[in-house]
């Protein structure tokens, strides 16, 4: 499974440098990203929580390579002691996005225009398991996962250094066969428009 993940990653980086050949790569910071998250939606009403994450983007228009990291709090409705169950899970990750990436007919030149994402994903997740307790047998889903997915997002452009990204994402995770579903906000801050 793994080789197919890095011809399609090998891929997407040859995609992204043609791009950037044409046009001058964009720096981005998104700081923070808060969203609802459901980690498994096949067990959806056993874990659910929130997410902060922070991420680095060298981007064009068409493609995007995004580092950075965070952490999700999540817990289960159901437990008897829902407190008990709150976990948190910090995790890293390291990305490549191709499609339209904070794009709108004007290329984002303009202010108080609306623009939008929607890109295929994939890329690496190192969650870090922090539990004290830990069942003897379990899915994989700590460590470093591999995973593809997609990226649909809306903002309104106000500002040529802040804004604010409302986003909705799903990633499949081959290894251990889960979908995670996220939704949220962004405020990111554009670095090329810094002294300008």
């Amino acid at each position: 499974m793994y080789k197919y993940f890095s011809t399609l990653l090998l891929l997407l980086t040859a995609y992204a440098a043609q791009a950037q050949q044409t046009k001058l790569p964009r720096y981005f910071l998104d700081i923070p990203a808060i969203y609802a998250t459901a980690p498994d939606v096949a067990n959806v009403k056993n874990n659910i929580g929130l997410g902060a994450e922070a991420a680095f983007n060298v981007a064009t228009h068409y493609a995007t390579l995004r580092i950075g990291g965070g952490s999700t709090f999540t817990l289960d409705p159901k437990a008897e002691d829902v407190v008990e169950s709150i976990q948190s899970t910090p995790y890293g990750l390291l990305e490549l996005g191709a499609g339209l990436y904070r794009s709108n007919g004007n290329q984002c030149a303009k202010q108080h225009q609306n623009a939008f994402t929607a890109m295929a994903v994939v890329g690496m997740r190192y969650n870090i398991d922090t539990r004290s307790v830990k069942p003897a047998e379990e899915e994989a889903i700590y460590g470093l996962n591999f995973g593809v997915g997609a990226e649909f997002s809306y903002f309104y452009i106000t500002d040529i250094f802040r804004n604010t990204e409302l986003f909705l994402r799903g990633t499949y995770y081959p290894n251990p066969k889960t979908t995670a579903v996220n939704f949220g906000f962004k405020f990111f801050l554009n670095m090329r428009a810094i002294g300008e």
